[in-house]
């Protein structure tokens, strides 16, 4: 009776709460990265967007955990977009984004940054169209230039076959 407690209580500790589904990572894992994603939002807290960036990029490396690494991800590919003028976002923040989207198709992280992650392509696309745009105006602008001169030039000959013919 004695041993069969003793193998009760063994096995209960090698499979109780200690172990976690596939993919999730160990509990050290996720209280690490938990503890630092709690760092972060105090940082961010503060202003420190440094620190909370540091914080954030720790937390989402290393092997996936569900919970913590996604919303580590989203909230680094936030500090990290950086939109300007030439670009909507920066190479980071957008490689952030889709790596969300690629490793945690579930999450709702994934869902919130769907239509971001949307709106950057299309003003890539809205850019490079933009671009080439310019390009074809500047072509036209050229062409119209070159015709204007030619017309001026066909007046100047106009005129003077009028008064050779005076």
């Amino acid at each position: 009776m004695r041993k069969a407690v003793v193998m009760l209580v063994l096995a209960s500790l090698c499979s109780g709460c200690a172990s976690t589904k596939i993919g999730e990572g160990s509990l050290m894992r996720r209280y690490a990265g938990s503890k630092q994603l709690a760092q972060a939002e105090e940082m961010l807290a503060k202003g420190d967007t440094t620190g909370a960036a540091k914080a954030l990029s720790a937390a989402s490396s290393g092997p996936p955990v569900t919970g913590v690494t996604d919303e580590a991800l989203f909230r680094l590919a936030l500090l990290t977009l950086k939109p300007g003028a030439e670009k909507p976002a920066s190479a980071q923040g957008h490689q952030l984004l889709r790596r969300l989207g690629k490793e945690f198709p579930g999450s709702p992280w994934t869902l919130l940054a769907a239509p971001l992650n949307e709106l950057i392509n299309v003003a890539e696309d809205l850019r490079k169209q933009n671009k080439s745009l310019k390009s074809a105006n500047q072509s036209l602008s050229k062409e119209v230039n070159a015709l204007n001169s030619n017309l001026e030039q066909l007046k100047h000959l106009d005129l003077e076959l009028e008064k050779k013919s005076r």
